[in-house]
């Protein structure tokens, strides 16, 4: 039975912190085994990339329906719907014969994963306003990084000891704790007399003012922009590190790590300094960052330097610019939409997770023995990103 009496707040966002966790880290914690997947079942890297790519999409799209109907139903019972849907398929991910069969898998997993994402999102809006949102969510999508961060060292060391099956059963366990945590702790958060019930065509026309609007709209492709350099170093890290450059898959946890700890970095300094420059400055300034850092990455490809810390030192600073951006521009996207924050949470999620999957796949399948598609990625997102952004958010010079 769920405890007695609600939740603190803190406990409250502990349990925000691990359902927003809970895709990526069934990502990231995967990521030293992709190679050996792709021996197992004799996939090619493209098949292969699958597993990443066909995972974002299923994160993505599924957030247009958990928004609306937790908007409608309340989030407690959208969410634990998820969770039970989460535990089956990852259950069957463990179990899985074939490539086919594990990328659908991940699909249906991916499918149950992404409510934690959007719900998670909408229990902050429901409970803070935009600004003290804005720096709840960097804390918590800071602190959510330990997982992911720590995630690839375990799954590294889970796949030399006992397999890749292993590392997936590692994200069983995990998804376990989470979704009990939840079923006992989390309380609903959407009063009855705040829940819409709009047919589908009222939810269409949310999402058409939402695309019209031009604040939620330059929040949201700054989401977008700088999300493409963090998913492009999630999706091509474990081939450019352990195939072109010759890394153990041991060594792939700690280098994704340091890149974490520059995301912790962006992320706790945003939050910070969010009260005093502003949420905007602060998304600006995390998009510049991420832009310095895809930019050095490039300067290295090209000058020949291919070596480990020619890519781990830039993605170490694309990952500062993502702490930054991403909790504080959903935060900015969100504010004018309270009303549906679980709509325009999803509309968000959606537009962010589909440009992480065509970047994945696009990796996978020009991937050409080196680390370039990877670092033409994270050069390019970010910089169309802060271009939108500063056309849409920031105001015009007179």
């Amino acid at each position: 039975m769920r405890r007695s009496g609600p939740p603190s707040v803190l406990v409250t966002c502990v349990v925000i912190t691990g359902l927003i966790a809970l895709a990526p880290m069934s990502t990231d914690i995967a990521i030293p085994a992709l190679p050996a997947i792709g021996r197992a079942f004799e996939a090619t890297p493209g098949e292969v990339g699958m597993i990443v790519s066909l995972f974002a999409l299923g994160v993505g799209v599924m957030q247009l329906v958990y928004g609306p109907l937790s908007d409608r139903w309340g989030r407690r019972p959208v969410l634990m719907a998820a969770l039970t849907l989460y535990v089956a398929a990852t259950v069957g991910i463990v179990l899985a014969t074939s490539i086919e069969m594990l990328i659908g898998l991940r699909l249906l997993q991916a499918a149950g994963a992404c409510a934690g994402t959007v719900l998670g999102r909408a229990i902050v809006r429901d409970m803070f306003d935009r600004d003290r949102g804005g720096r709840v969510l960097g804390y918590v999508m800071t602190a959510m990084t330990l997982v992911p961060g720590v995630g690839p060292i375990v799954g590294g060391e889970l796949l030399v000891a006992f397999g890749w099956r292993a590392v997936f059963g590692l994200i069983l366990a995990i998804g376990l704790v989470i979704s009990v945590a939840a079923w006992r702790l989390l309380p609903e958060t959407l009063a009855e007399d705040r829940r819409q019930a709009d047919r589908a065509g009222a939810i269409l026309g949310h999402f058409g003012a939402m695309l019209r609007h031009r604040a939620y709209l330059g929040f949201t492709l700054a989401v977008c922009g700088s999300f493409v350099g963090l998913f492009g170093y999630i999706a091509g890290a474990g081939y450019a590190y352990v195939e072109a450059l010759g890394v153990a898959e041991t060594g792939v946890g700690w280098l994704i790590l340091l890149a974490v700890a520059g995301y912790m970095a962006g992320g706790f300094s945003g939050s910070r300094l969010q009260k005093r420059a502003g949420l905007e400055r602060i998304v600006l300034a995390g998009l510049l960052v991420n832009v310095a850092g895809g930019t050095a990455m490039i300067a290295c490809l090209v000058a020949g330097w291919h070596t480990v810390w020619a890519v781990a030192v830039p993605a170490c600073l694309v990952f500062a610019g993502c702490g930054a951006t991403l909790p504080q521009a959903t935060a900015g996207a969100l504010a004018p939409f309270s009303h549906v924050a679980g709509t325009a949470a999803s509309l968000v999620g959606v537009l962010q997770m589909l440009t992480g999957a065509a970047t994945a796949a696009l990796i996978g399948w020009t991937y050409d023995g080196s680390h370039g598609p990877m670092a033409v990625a994270m050069a390019s997102g970010p910089l169309a990103g802060l271009v939108l952004y500063v056309r849409l958010v920031r105001p015009p010079r007179r």
